[in-house]
């Protein structure tokens, strides 16, 4: 029989080549105690307390899982995304795979392939997310302004601006992800303190208009990412002294 005639064929890998470079940087560095489970689907270790016979937001698959080696206790999710997450649909999804793992109380971390394979980053963001998986912080979201309860959401032009001006687009691109220890720390800065003064508020228009041209001509360069993390990181480092967090934030609605 002719291989076109077969309607099924096994791909090649259960990952594709940009997720097992990921995959390889996580293991390399991770403690026995733990095992990494690529393709995760939300409904195997996730469930709805509302005795709910609709789950289907549920079924949806993560790029891989990090699980306690003896018990297969879900402790870290990990999401590895390309420009596609970057369609209004794909975003659409990823921001409801964040809230649902936001109330059951499970980190999930995000690596963006466009930055590449930054392997100290990578161990330092997946031993923060463990850190905090011990002690797990579960929110609570309004389901009602989403369409998980069959509701369409209806996003506000105040909330379509936010999306538009609210990335930290050079720390973003030096550390990685938006949501990391960094940014979260340089969002604190920004919402708390130069959003408070005239001065501050001017400086964060002028770096909006700015930074995303800087960081599609020169985010992928070497000499861009090593003056800027050397910058940011003594920035941080002065921030977190100062008392500004490095834990998971949510921006103010400026």
């Amino acid at each position: 029989m002719d291989d076109n005639e077969y309607l099924y064929e096994l791909k090649d890998s259960l990952v594709t080549k940009s997720e097992l470079s990921y995959i390889k940087a996580i293991k390399d560095d991770l403690p026995e105690k733990y095992i990494l489970q690529p393709q995760i689907n939300l409904s195997s270790i996730i469930e709805r307390t509302d005795n709910s016979c609709y789950r289907n937001e549920l079924f949806r698959n993560v790029d891989a899982g990090i699980f306690d080696r003896e018990t297969y206790k879900p402790l870290v999710l990990i999401e590895i995304n390309d420009d596609s997450h970057n369609r209004p649909d794909r975003r659409s999804r990823d921001i409801k795979v964040k809230m649902i793992c936001e109330e059951a109380g499970i980190p999930l971390i995000t690596f963006w392939t466009k930055y590449g394979v930054n392997a100290d980053y990578i161990h330092r963001t997946v031993k923060t997310a463990l850190e905090q998986s011990e002690n797990p912080v579960r929110q609570t979201h309004d389901w009602s302004k989403t369409n998980i309860n069959n509701r369409k959401p209806e996003p506000t032009k105040k909330q379509e601006d936010n999306k538009s001006e609210g990335g930290c687009y050079i720390a973003t691109s030096v550390y990685g992800s938006y949501d990391c220890p960094e940014v979260w720390t340089l969002r604190r800065f920004r919402d708390r303190t130069l959003s408070a003064k005239w001065y501050g508020r001017l400086f964060i228009r002028i770096y909006y208009a700015i930074s995303p041209s800087l960081v599609k001509h020169f985010g992928h360069t070497k000499w861009f990412q090593k003056f800027w993390k050397k910058h940011l990181d003594k920035l941080v480092l002065k921030l977190q002294h100062n008392g500004f967090e490095n834990t998971p934030y949510n921006d103010y609605n400026r």
